[in-house]
């Protein structure tokens, strides 16, 4: 699978490049690199016709291409959960790039022959972490059951126009079951770390077992502060 293919021409214009046959998994993906590619080309048509300055991406993600990245650390975050993290293959690295991801969007993981989107839980500039549920029967859920640190992981993206706005609302209702708290996680994360901030947010989870409840001790810290409050509801006891 080619990884980067962007010629000196696309980089210096902000031309999108071109995706190789071989850059399609051909796992059905939505978004297909092809049609991302073909939305971002026609943007960049309609700019380049307005005289619009286009700019080129600083963001070490591309979202028609894959870019490999490095098992770092495997931990078991409950129970059928991990924390999967990465980071970018330090000899392709750009000085000038880094990762860009709002809270809420997703990225695609590719490992051998299965695709699945992930919402980051965190990142830096060349590091990314997820929260993975693990499934019995699930293709890419036995491939990551025998991954180990140094293994290699394609990822694509970001994906998703969500876009909170500081103090946007006055109160959040999150409701979540399992493994949705990777999309609400960023989100909750990025009010409370803003001083500035003053939504608050009430957070409802559901979870089968006490031992399913992944980031616990995240969300017992989050209760530290005066605008989060949890409530977690379980089926079983």
């Amino acid at each position: 699978m080619n990884i980067d293919n962007t010629s000196d021409d696309d980089n210096d214009n902000g031309r999108p490049a071109t995706p190789l046959d071989e850059d399609c998994c051909h796992n059905g993906c939505n978004p297909c690199i092809f049609d991302i590619h073909a939305k971002l080309l026609e943007e960049y048509e309609k700019k380049k016709k307005e005289n619009v300055k286009v700019q080129i991406s600083k963001n070490m993600l591309c979202q028609f291409s894959y870019k490999i990245f490095v098992i770092t650390d495997i931990q078991e975050a409950a129970d059928t959960y991990i924390l999967l993290a990465l980071r970018y293959q330090e000899s392709d690295k750009k000085n000038d790039v880094c990762l860009l991801i709002e809270p809420g969007q997703h990225v695609m993981l590719h490992l051998q022959d299965a695709t699945r989107p992930f919402t980051p839980l965190y990142y830096t500039d060349d590091s990314i972490q997820f929260l993975v549920r693990l499934y019995h029967n699930g293709k890419f859920s036995m491939y990551l059951e025998h991954a180990k640190i140094g293994d290699e992981i394609r990822i694509r993206g970001p994906y998703g126009n969500f876009k909170y706005k500081r103090n946007s609302f006055q109160n959040i209702i999150m409701f979540c079951m399992g493994s949705g708290i990777t999309a609400m996680y960023p989100v909750i994360k990025s009010i409370i770390d803003n001083e500035l901030e003053e939504t608050r947010i009430h957070f409802v989870g559901c979870y089968r077992t006490v031992s399913q409840i992944p980031l616990k001790k995240e969300l017992q810290i989050f209760s530290d502060y005066w605008n989060f409050k949890s409530v977690l509801y379980i089926s079983q006891l």
